[in-house]
């Protein structure tokens, strides 16, 4: 598939139905995102731009009188913008299916990769800025070439600076935009750049064209990168052959229909699918500057981070931070800066005096209150010195409202004294952590929004890595502590058993989805555990000593000092040999322990005693096997001897009769 840069050059497109497309998309775009767009211009400017927080009215009516700014407001956008980048959400690849979960860990580390190359944060950081300030921010994913002697292309991720610039099909619903069908990101560049950049196209033609007149502002011209979607049909196969059933789409799929019978497989089922391509032409509302060239995604490529949005009767309505607190902030201008005037009138309350005090001197008296005068002059006849009024005190009034307009401003935020590091009314730690948490709860939805978009940025990654990253090449993985691990990606393997070819790291064989976590940033988590482990040593040395060896280790590894990585290798070489640790590949395992002498004297005792008894043993049972046969025939004997006995007793008490008895 043809992967160009949007600023390449070539021949125009004659399509004129196409154009004529591009033309309607663009204004009904541009058409309904140019309020929203003003007003989170303006949101953003009240907060950003030194200023910009008087409006034209009060400007008028104050004319030349001072208008001071206090921008409470701007502390509060800080607070949520910076505890964003201290707990940045972070994605994460799953594997659907247990086989893929070697394949979605090479996919997490290219995904981690691509945000390091890129200076991701930059990007993440510039969207939610101006989404927790107007209301809505954007970035985008692109391809490019890994260096200019390479024809590699690498993913991408650039910050949208002026999001404005987006303009967005206004009919997708959807909170990441994923069904929209075309968008548009537009710049303002000069006429010599235009003519440089495209030096086929005609700017006198340009200027011609009526229905181009959006397209030009001040000498400058308007060109756009126009993305959308091409409708097309796709059948997808069932392909059966003897390691099983595989589904592909058949345009993919490197075989004919006819050619299937012959390389022994079968079509099982087919369907035809409703898809599209996602197709970027580069315009500038007269004519396109460049032919169209195929994106590797099935999504177009921008993410947008969302502040506050609502759909009210059937319209997305949004806001950041700033909007619905702009009154309170104007009237606390307002308040403020009557305060500081009636401060700055009361040492220079005016004089009271007669004409004729002062005559000859009048205007050393007119310039008292803003001249430094040493000595001021009174006429010689004089009856008594001209005297200042009553000097101007400050309405408690406009105290109050000042601390009430204050107020106001932190229950619009949500965010209180605590959570702005202030000095409250709670005194317990605990109050003050709830304190903490009811403000973080209260913006919370902006977190959580930046959360939607970067799931909806790691789901175009997943989506485009196996598209772009699609030929042999050793890639770079990141883990989430910044190590490094290198793999070569559909590297071809013979099976020496079988013989057969496998593909390892066939990225594009994994089913997988993603997950986004929020949380402190690796670096931060190694400071918390370092804390935690040095605090436990305190607590368990002497309780459990042998124990604080180990957490010493664990203290040691998380600190990023110098010196520290030799210190925590000895330890973690000490412990390894100990086995208090299990060695790792490369490290030798810990040595046999060598026996106490004491012990093994022991032992020897207690088996030399076992021994002596196990002889006398022997030699008992050996002397009672010898006495046994006497012990037999004495038995025998003791027995006969009873029985005789016995029958004698009987004999003597039953006397048998005589013979002739029985003969009669």
């Amino acid at each position: 598939m043809p992967r160009k840069s949007a600023l390449d050059s070539t021949p125009r497109s004659k399509d004129h139905d196409a154009l004529e497309l591009m033309r309607t998309r663009y204004d009904k775009a541009r058409e309904l995102s140019d309020d929203p767009y003003q007003l989170a211009s303006d949101d953003i400017r009240f907060v950003t731009k030194p200023g910009a927080q008087w409006d034209e009215k009060l400007k008028a009516r104050r004319k030349d009188r001072p208008m001071y700014e206090f921008p409470k407001l701007q502390g509060h956008v800080r607070q949520v913008v910076n505890e964003m980048r201290q707990s940045r959400p972070q994605g994460k690849v799953r594997g659907v299916e247990e086989g893929d979960t070697g394949l979605a860990e090479i996919m997490q580390g290219i995904c981690r990769n691509i945000e390091s190359t890129s200076n991701s944060d930059h990007a993440y950081d510039t969207a939610f800025d101006q989404a927790v300030k107007g209301g809505l921010g954007w970035w985008r994913i692109c391809t490019d070439y890994a260096s200019d002697d390479d024809f590699d292309l690498d993913i991408v991720i650039k910050p949208i600076r002026n999001f404005a610039s987006v303009k967005i099909d206004p009919a997708a619903v959807e909170i990441d935009r994923r069904d929209a069908r075309f968008a548009f990101v537009e710049e303002l560049i000069p006429e010599s750049e235009f003519e440089r950049r495209y030096p086929g196209a005609s700017i006198a033609d340009f200027y011609d064209d009526k229905r181009a007149e959006k397209w030009r502002e001040a000498g400058q011209v308007r060109v756009a990168e126009y993305i959308y979607k091409e409708p097309q049909k796709r059948e997808l196969w069932a392909v059966e052959s003897r390691n099983g059933v595989k589904v592909v789409f058949a345009d993919e799929a490197g075989i004919t229909e006819e050619e299937l019978p012959a390389a022994g497989l079968r079509l099982v089922k087919r369907r035809t699918v409703e898809s599209h391509k996602v197709m970027v032409r580069i315009t500038n509302g007269h004519e396109f500057l460049t032919e169209p060239y195929e994106f590797p995604s099935k999504f177009i490529p921008l993410i947008p981070v969302w502040g506050n949005i609502d759909n009210i009767d059937g319209e997305d309505y949004w806001q950041g931070m700033v909007r619905g607190n702009k009154d309170s902030q104007r009237l606390h201008n307002v308040h403020r800066t009557a305060m500081v005037e009636a401060i700055a009138k009361a040492p220079k309350a005016p004089f009271v005096t007669k004409p004729k005090w002062v005559k000859g001197f009048e205007q050393q008296w007119y310039a008292a209150n803003s001249e430094d005068r040493p000595v001021l002059f009174v006429d010689d006849n004089a009856e008594q010195l001209p005297q200042r009024t009553q000097q101007a005190e400050v309405p408690v009034a406009l105290i109050q409202a000042a601390a009430l307009d204050n107020d106001d401003i932190k229950a619009g935020t949500g965010q209180f004294n605590p959570s702005l590091g202030a000095q409250s009314n709670a005194s317990s730690g605990r109050a003050i952590n709830s304190l903490k948490m009811a403000g973080a709860t209260a913006t919370f939805n902006y977190i959580d929004n930046l959360v939607y978009a970067i799931r909806y940025q790691y789901e175009i990654l997943v989506d485009m890595i196996p598209r772009v990253y699609d030929t042999q090449r050793v890639v770079r993985l990141l883990g989430e502590d910044g190590g490094e691990k290198w793999k070569t990606l559909y590297q071809e393997v013979t099976d020496p058993v079988t013989g057969q070819t496998r593909t390892l790291n066939d990225i594009s064989k994994g089913k997988y989805d993603v997950t986004v976590t929020v949380g402190p940033a690796y670096a931060t988590q190694r400071m918390e555990a370092a804390e935690a482990f040095t605090q436990l040593v305190g607590q368990l040395g002497s309780s459990v000593p042998p124990l604080v060896p180990l957490l010493a280790y664990q203290a040691i590894s998380n600190m990023d000092l110098p010196g520290t990585e030799e210190v925590s290798t000895a330890l973690r070489k000490m412990l390894v040999s100990q086995g208090a640790l299990p060695p790792k590949e490369g490290e030798e395992p810990p040595q046999p322990q060598q026996p106490n002498p004491i012990q093994v004297a022991q032992v020897r005792k207690a088996t030399a005693e076992a021994d002596e008894s196990e002889a006398k043993a022997e030699k008992a049972r050996a002397e009672a096997m010898a006495t046994l046969p006497t012990a037999h025939a004495d038995v025998r004997k003791t027995n006969a001897d009873a029985a005789k006995t016995e029958m004698e007793i009987w004999q003597a008490s039953n006397p048998m009769p005589a013979l002739t008895d029985f003969m009669g």
